[in-house]
This record gives structure tokens, C-alpha cells and sequence, in this order.
């Protein structure tokens, strides 16, 4: 008998209206808000997609409450929409049985093209470039950053000069959120996705153990970037090295681009690895999963060492080799 296997929980109300409220708590949390799609993804699942939906709308109105009344700032609001927006979209790859991989991956640049394009769009309807609006919403947050600053300088390690400085010069600041923006929404966007998705999968075959699916959060550990993609992470390790040498600044920051975005695919890859390992030595239960936080918030870069070096190697014949032996 497997050991993973759950009961289907009884759909009752209470359980939909937690899901739909643990889907706002998570989005309000710091390190916890990567999660905060998969309540609305179970609840389409399991409750099906009017009862789903619904729950997240009404995560939506809770959200533009409490964003307003407590925060008197949207920007909750806006980040549970994406939640609500990737909720649905991981829900409906899964309840159509749909490729896990090719669904993060065609959903995901569907996602990031959507809200690059609207992104553009406001800049022109204001007629201001991304560095002026974010200096003018730099000089609204005064205040903020003042008690920032002062934070910083009790802290007193040896990143305070350099912090200070970049909040010392609000061209600077903005210069660094455009340059760094791009990547940080890329890897974002794959991040919180792949996560919900592998959650999404594994509850649904526990919770559905005596129905037959063509795709499990197993597809996903498969996870493996085609082998061209090694030559683009080569040119931009070029331009990271020597980009300035070429006679413009702006190739090193597409170099390093380059690196981040691909370097989350290959994250995902060294992730399947890694957890293929872990079967291997047997490892399971509570200490696998504190070893696998661990990982991935301390040696992440490891991680995506791994999958890119084992499109030579091929890490998992080797696991294989070592079973039959035994």
C-alpha cells in the first residue's frame, strides 16, 4: 500500500471558503507568497471550475479591501490578480490533462508578453519614460526610504556604504529596478509557476489515487532544456564577462539577462536531479523536505549547475546503474 495515498476530503463550504482565504494569507506573507496560486488551483480542481472561480473572486474583493483599508495602496490588489490569474491557468492545464511543461512554459511567456505589452502601453499613455516614473514615485516614498536608510546604517555591514549610496541617488535606484526588472519578472513568473504546478499535480493524484491521468508532478521532474539553449547561455556569459569591452554597457546587462532567465530552466532541470538523488539515498519524509528548502534557498545556483551539466552527463542513468547493481 502506498504511503502517500489520502483520502478525498469531503467538499463541504468551509473547506472552499479556507482554501479561498489561505490563498489572500499566503499573497499577504513574504517568503510564503510563491504559494499563494495553489488554494485557487485545488479549489478548481476539486470543487470544480464555477465554485473555483468564484472563491477567487471573492480572494479579489478581500484583497481590495484589506490593500485599501489597511494599506491604502493597491499594489496587494494587484499582485493577488496575478495570483488569481496563475491560480486559474495552472488549474485549467491540470483538469485538461494538458503537458505540465508545456503549459508553464507557453502560459508563463504568454504571461510575461502580456504584461510587458501593457507595461508599454501605460508608459505612452503617460509620455514618460520607466526612469522618470519610477523617480517620481521615488520622491513620493521620501519618507520610506529615510527610515530605510537609517535601518541600513544601524546594520552596519559591509554593504551599507554601497546600499546608501544607490538610495543617496534616486537616478541610480531607478537605473538598477529597469535593468534588473526584465529578469527578476522572468524568473519570477517560472518560479511561481513551476511550484504551484508540481503542488497542483501531486494533490491530485494523492487525492484522486483511483483515477488514471496522463501527466503527475513526475512530468515535471523531467524537466530537460533542449541542448541549443547552451549556446545562447554562452553568449551571454560572453557579454557578461566582456560586454562592456564591445563598446556598450548595455551588452553586459543583457548578458546577465541572458544567464538569469536561462538559469531558472536549468534550476528546474538540476531540481529533478536532485530529487532523483534523494530517492536514490532514500530520503524521505520531514528531513527531505527541510534538505530541499535548504537547497533551494542556499545552493539554488548549485541546483542550476546540475541541470546544465547534465545535458553531458545525464545524472539519472548513473542513480539507474547504481539500483541494478544493488
Amino acid at each position: 500500500m502506498n504511503a502517500e495515498i489520502m483520502h478525498r476530503p469531503q467538499l463541504s463550504t468551509s473547506r472552499l471558503l479556507l482554501l479561498g482565504v489561505s490563498s489572500v494569507v499566503l499573497c499577504i506573507s513574504l517568503i510564503m507568497t510563491v504559494f499563494a496560486p495553489f488554494p485557487i488551483a485545488l479549489a478548481v480542481i476539486l470543487y470544480g471550475r464555477a465554485k473555483g472561480y468564484l472563491t477567487g473572486l471573492v480572494g479579489l474583493l478581500v484583497s481590495f479591501a484589506f490593500a485599501t483599508m489597511v494599506y491604502q495602496d493597491l499594489t496587494l490588489f494587484g499582485f493577488y490578480a496575478c495570483v488569481f490569474v496563475f491560480g486559474i491557468g495552472i488549474a485549467e492545464i491540470v483538469k485538461r490533462d494538458l503537458s505540465p511543461v508545456k503549459g508553464v512554459v507557453v502560459f508563463g511567456l504568454g504571461f510575461i508578453l502580456t504584461v510587458s505589452t501593457a507595461v508599454t502601453l501605460f508608459f505612452r499613455s503617460q509620455n514618460v519614460t520607466p526612469k522618470q516614473f519610477i523617480m517620481a514615485q521615488i520622491e513620493q516614498s521620501s519618507d520610506k526610504l529615510e527610515e530605510q536608510k537609517k535601518l541600513i546604517e544601524q546594520r552596519g555591514d559591509s554593504d551599507t556604504i554601497q546600499y546608501l549610496q544607490i538610495l543617496d541617488r534616486p537616478d541610480l535606484l531607478a537605473q538598477e529596478l529597469i535593468e534588473s526588472f526584465p529578469s527578476v519578472l522572468f524568473m519570477g513568473v517560472f518560479l511561481i509557476l513551476w511550484f504551484n504546478m508540481f503542488l497542483a499535480l501531486k494533490s491530485r493524484r494523492l487525492l484522486f489515487s483511483g483515477e488514471d491521468h496522463p501527466y503527475t508532478e513526475r512530468n515535471l521532474l523531467y524537466f530537460k532544456v533542449p541542448f541549443g539553449f547552451v549556446l545562447v547561455l554562452a553568449l551571454g556569459l560572453v557579454l557578461a564577462v566582456w560586454g562592456k569591452d564591445f563598446g556598450r554597457e548595455v551588452y553586459e546587462i543583457i548578458g546577465y539577462s541572458i544567464i538569469k532567465c536561462l538559469g531558472i530552466f536549468y534550476f528546474f532541470q538540476g531540481f529533478g536531479v536532485f530529487s532523483e538523488l534523494l530517492n536514490f539515498l532514500g530520503i524521505v519524509g520531514l528531513f527531505r523536505s527541510l534538505i530541499v528548502m535548504v537547497v533551494i534557498f542556499m545552493a539554488n545556483y548549485l541546483i542550476a549547475a546540475a541541470g546544465l551539466f547534465d545535458n553531458w552527463f545525464d545524472f539519472r542513468k548513473y542513480f539507474v546503474k547504481r539500483n541494478i547493481e544493488e
